[in-house]
């Protein structure tokens, strides 16, 4: 168990090298469903067998939420954390959302380690939340959030970044 410990704090160490994704496939493509039609006995649909790096940024697919991305870690083919997020450029404010380590990748750093790799990524932002944070996660915000423009306090996002449905009258 220390082995693996050991490899997923590695991976933590690597959150700057990200694999950035425009689409993501959520179903098989239909050059997936000839493979699978011609070899059947040794198809598998896995999004994660093609990527170059263990971490990735793609869309968050949310149709609701345009605009919208998750920074993820992937743990050999495990999806090991991934965390929600929106930058607002003309604001320069970002949100974060339901940053989530998966069972067995808990209290390894990656949670820290993208939110960090985010800050990097997008220099001179404010972070923060778009929700409040639970009891049990204070403490997480509060040692993520030192000296962090924002501090990952609750702040409603701008109408940039979700504009305010129209007024039914």
């Amino acid at each position: 168990m220390a082995e693996k410990e050991t490899a997923i704090r590695a991976l933590a160490q690597l959150a700057d090298d990200v694999y950035w994704v425009r689409e993501w496939p959520d179903k098989p493509t239909w050059r997936d469903r000839l493979r699978r039609w011609v070899y059947p006995e040794s198809y598998r649909f896995d999004r994660t067998a093609a990527l170059p790096r263990p971490w990735v940024d793609r869309p968050a697919g949310h149709y609701e939420r345009t605009g919208w991305r998750i920074r993820a870690a992937y743990f050999r083919s495990d999806l090991a954390f991934e965390v929600e997020y929106v930058v607002c450029d003309l604001c320069e404010i970002g949100w974060v959302e339901s940053p989530y380590s998966y069972e067995g990748y808990k209290r390894c750093g990656l949670a820290s380690a993208a939110l960090w790799s985010l800050r990097r990524a997008y220099p001179g932002v404010q972070w923060h939340t778009g929700g409040g944070h639970f009891r049990e996660s204070e403490p997480f915000w509060d040692s993520v959030s030192v000296d962090v423009p924002g501090g990952y306090t609750q702040q409603e996002r701008c109408h940039h970044v979700e504009p305010r449905q129209a007024q039914r009258g």
